[in-house]
């Protein structure tokens, strides 16, 4: 390895820890603990260090939402080449339901950046539609896209894919938030049990939606 790319992969690893000690400033303590000198004394470096990686407190910020929706982002896909290409779109649907507690589970910090946090981040702010353009899909489009082609083939009965969408997040992100919290460690002892409850919530959900005739065949 040269000496040119030494430096290069110092500077990306400098960059890095930046980025996740403000992440982890921010989740421990609150946006209004982040500033250049609290992250400089985390990381032990001077504040005139950071500034040569970022503008200021804000351009940080946003870097470190970003990286949350990128780990997201391949946890989706991992969850959905899990099911397969052969996959119904309910099955994709709760595929990414699990990806999003998955990612929850696994990157604790950046899930409470991003999401518990007021005016962080905003996840749906723009209109997605199943002809939109495929290099505007995100983690989120893909579940509206997902859901309209539920409703297209028939398999749930529901009027507005985005409303539909904005209900099954809810239930996997409050269900998260709740054991992230503890507020579930009477009811689930670990990670594992946690998702098993996770998977029987999106079960029940998906059952409502189904069309009258089938739902009405398979309770009797």
């Amino acid at each position: 390895m040269s000496s040119t790319q030494r430096r290069e992969q110092a500077k990306e690893a400098l960059r890095t820890r930046i980025v996740e000690a403000a992440r982890d400033i921010v989740s421990e303590l609150g946006l209004d603990a982040l500033s250049m000198r609290a992250l400089a004394e985390r990381i032990e470096y001077s504040p005139a260090t950071i500034y040569l990686y970022f503008r200021d407190k804000d351009e940080l910020l946003r870097e470190v939402v970003q990286e949350g929706f990128r780990r997201l982002t391949e946890k989706a896909q991992e969850e959905t080449e899990a099911v397969g290409p052969e996959a119904s779109p309910t099955e994709r649907h709760r595929a990414l339901g699990r990806a999003y507690a998955r990612f929850a589970l696994e990157n604790t910090a950046y899930f409470r950046v991003m999401f518990e946090l007021p005016t962080v981040a905003r996840v749906g702010h723009e209109k997605c539609r199943p002809e939109g353009r495929a290099e505007a899909a995100g983690p989120w489009c893909d579940v509206v896209r997902t859901v309209q082609q539920a409703i297209d083939e028939g398999l749930i009965e529901v009027k507005n894919a985005e409303h539909t969408a904005v209900i099954a997040w809810g239930l996997v992100h409050g269900l998260t938030s709740l054991y992230l919290s503890g507020h579930l460690s009477e009811m689930v002892d670990g990670h594992d049990s946690f998702l098993e409850l996770l998977e029987l919530a999106m079960a029940s959900l998906g059952f409502g939606w189904r069309p009258r005739e089938t739902s009405a065949r398979e309770v009797s």
